[in-house]
């Protein structure tokens, strides 16, 4: 709590006035009920927030141990707010459940995310609200499976429908694709870097041939940075980010932007979203924001996440520019890279943590909002390195 000198605030005849009663000593001034009212709402939105990535992290492995250094919390903290998500999930258990019923399906349920169970070990079923969501996902699954790309296999309904919708929620139901996600990567060497550039090149290959049976999401990070994320960030009620360093990035932006390749894109390149098998590539999963874009986006939203891992999964920042170079070779073998494009690169990576940034702003999730604005500060500072790491 700050002190204020009340010669500052009030006019002479009001301080007058309280000097009757209080003379040279502090006061409190309680605020306004309504504004008490405000900040313990804003405050219980942030701890379900929290409460819930807790949760998401707890059901991907994640130790309690590790969990608890991340929040700042004790380890008993976090087995409490585990068991108190779990109880909130069980009772959802029992939708999942009648769900399967009407697939006419019986077998082991398990949570896997917040939105996503494994039915036995053949099948996946997703929940979705975003019907838009749905349906992107639905349409590229069902092209790229026919072209023989590996993605899972949508389960039609009894009815022959290709999803099942109750009074809240949308549901997808997949065939389960061999092997997981990448546990640990910093158990990958630079190889596998480079490999997972040909596997990133290689979807955007397939989604080039599918392209015209695939109806384009067309977006445009230089449309989304002159719009709702200059609203977002401007109407903060902190500053940020100073006004003309925002609007020269987008300067920047717009003198490039009709020379950076633009197609169909995953748009949500993270290591939960492409599976290994013994160490050998299995499949992509979940389409739900996939869209016409900068392609190079998607190399820059996955070196990003890498950044944003927990303490054992996260990459060293020195090893991370190898691993970047490593991956933008890797996408240059079957892709080739213009000059600008990489040269671009830092640049993007900016406006994708502003993009974040702009968008828990809109969740009014303050600790995520802060993490982005640490990466964008790490681009801005490290542009010069990342255009030397991605050089031919």
């Amino acid at each position: 709590m700050k002190y204020k000198n009340a010669k500052d605030i009030f006019p002479d005849e009001i301080l007058r006035e309280i000097m009757k009663y209080v003379d040279g000593q502090y006061i409190y001034i309680p605020k306004k009920k309504e504004n008490n009212d405000k900040v313990i709402t804003e405050y219980r939105q942030e701890i379900d927030i929290r409460n819930s990535k807790i949760y998401e992290h707890y059901l991907i492995g994640m130790k309690y141990s590790e969990i608890a250094k991340m929040y700042c919390l004790s380890e008993k903290s976090v087995r409490r707010i585990v068991l108190n998500e779990k109880k909130k999930m069980e009772q959802k258990q029992v939708n999942v459940q009648q769900v399967m019923t009407k697939y006419g399906i019986e077998c082991d349920i398990k949570q896997i995310y917040s939105t996503a169970w494994n039915i036995g070990d053949e099948f996946v079923l997703k929940k979705y609200v975003n019907f838009e969501e749905l349906k992107r996902n639905v349409e590229v699954l069902s092209i790229l499976y026919s072209e023989q790309i590996p993605v899972p296999k949508i389960i039609a309904t009894p009815n022959n429908e290709k999803y099942l919708k109750d009074k809240e929620n949308y549901w997808l139901l997949t065939t389960k694709l061999k092997g997981c996600n990448i546990v640990n990567v910093n158990k990958c060497n630079e190889q596998w870097f480079f490999k997972m550039g040909e596997i990133i090149a290689r979807l955007h290959l397939a989604f080039d041939e599918c392209e015209g049976k695939i109806k384009c999401w067309n977006n445009s990070l230089l449309g989304e940075m002159e719009s709702w994320i200059r609203k977002n960030i401007y109407e903060y009620d902190k500053k940020i980010i100073d006004k003309n360093e925002f609007e020269d990035i987008i300067k920047e932006l717009r003198l490039v932007d009709k020379d950076l390749s633009y197609g169909l894109i995953h748009r949500d390149v993270h290591l939960g979203n492409f599976l290994f098998y013994n160490n050998e590539f299995s499949g992509y999963v979940d389409f739900d924001l996939s869209q016409k874009n900068i392609r190079i986006f998607d190399l820059c939203y996955f070196m990003l996440g890498l950044l944003l891992e927990d303490e054992e999964n996260k990459v060293d920042e020195k090893q991370w520019f190898q691993y970047l170079k490593n991956l933008v070779k890797g996408y240059a073998s079957v892709i080739p890279i213009s000059t600008i494009e990489r040269e671009s690169i830092p640049l993007v990576m900016e406006c994708i943590e502003l993009l974040f940034v702009a968008y828990f702003i809109g969740e009014k999730d303050e600790r995520a909002m802060r993490d982005s604005l640490k990466l964008y500060e790490f681009c801005k500072d490290n542009c010069n390195k990342i255009k030397r790491s991605v050089q031919l």
